[in-house]
């Protein structure tokens, strides 16, 4: 049933998301206002477009999210999910919109009211830049980090070899390990959350633990769940 009611708001969401997309500013050119998002309920009020339908979204480690006209809200109402800038795939397109309306999934994109030039409609728009698929559909707990190797290397342990990011904030540190099993993931899924510590990183949630060993004392993020990237098609 759920699927049912994501796939016939996605359905109304996506016909505006080509229009719309002609007077999106580019993820790059508003840097600066870029957040990292979350799914927290479909909205299944009854009325007509734009006013309803769509989601509500807040930004992860916030107690207020600033939404599109500018407020600060506990969430945000966004109709429309604009992916048109990302040069996925059709089958990474739809993973990605369903995963994200169940809250499994994270946007990395900005807020913005968008003026359709057909009809003069404003709608506020979450303009995706990058979106990251959750590996164990568990529901996340603790706060949400962006993870990617350090480049440090050690003889003894613990070592520092991963560089955490929280996010939405400018807080950056190292931290000596991750544990990825401890979502409830495949084995197969933690070797690829593992691998893309070397590439294009990976965002996790979850609570520290102090590990010990030769070298003292360091802190482990225990996650509860993982995101790895939807990746662009190769053109």
């Amino acid at each position: 049933m759920l699927k049912q009611l994501t796939a016939a708001i996605l359905g109304s969401s996506m016909l505006l998301a080509a229009p719309l997309a002609a007077q999106a500013q580019t993820i790059d050119a508003l840097a600066i206002n870029t957040r990292d998002y979350i799914v927290t309920g479909i909205d299944l009020r009854k009325c007509a477009f734009p006013m309803c339908g769509g989601y509500f979204v807040k930004a992860v480690n916030q107690g207020l999210t600033r939404c599109a006209d500018g407020s600060l809200q506990k969430q945000c109402h966004v109709p429309v999910v604009d992916t048109s800038q990302r040069g996925w795939t059709d089958k990474d397109r739809a993973a990605f919109t369903d995963a994200f309306a169940q809250g499994h999934a994270l946007a990395r994109g900005i807020l913005r009211t968008v003026t359709n030039p057909s009809t003069g409609v404003k709608v506020d728009t979450l303009v995706v830049g990058s979106g990251w698929l959750g590996q164990a559909s568990s529901k996340p707990t603790g706060l949400f980090y962006g993870l990617k190797s350090s480049g440090i290397v050690c003889i003894t342990y613990p070592c520092p070899t991963i560089t955490e990011t929280t996010l939405n904030f400018p807080a950056k540190r190292n931290i000596a390990g991750l544990n990825l099993s401890s979502a409830g993931a495949t084995p197969e899924q933690v070797e690829a959350g593992n691998q893309a510590l070397f590439g294009s990183g990976l965002l996790a949630a979850g609570v520290h633990k102090t590990i010990s060993g030769p070298a003292g004392q360091g802190q482990q993020l225990v996650a509860s769940e993982f995101y790895l990237l939807v990746p662009d098609m190769i053109r």
